[in-house]
């Protein structure tokens, strides 16, 4: 499970069955046909008055909100890094063990947010 993913349940549910995907637990709160699997999913008090559809939108609106936040802190990062690598010279750092070698290694990452 992704980590926006795993913020927006843990938003919104207090408890969901740890071997259901993301997929599955919106799709048991949306999808009538679905509807016995959501009997295993407990929503927090603040929203127990909402139906599930209504609670799946507000842990859809999460995911995307935690995934552009940290979609832009991530890109803020990776510029800082950047700079510093261009700074001090970084790009030609040969050594595996080398701080600097070991954050510029950090940039070709892709984010799982």
């Amino acid at each position: 499970m992704k980590i926006s993913e795993q913020f927006a349940l843990d938003t919104w549910l207090s408890y969901y069955p740890e071997n259901m995907t993301y997929d599955e637990i919106i799709e048991a709160m949306t999808d009538r046909a679905q509807a016995h699997k959501a009997e295993h999913i407990d929503i927090w008090e603040i929203v127990e008055d909402h139906d599930y559809p209504y609670i799946a939108q507000l842990i859809e609106d999460a995911k995307v909100h935690f995934e552009q936040t940290a979609q832009l802190v991530v890109t803020e990062y990776k510029t800082a890094l950047q700079e510093l690598l261009d700074y001090t010279g970084g790009w030609d750092i040969t050594d595996e063990d080398h701080p600097i070698y070991i954050a510029r290694k950090a940039l070709e990452k892709e984010a799982s947010l």
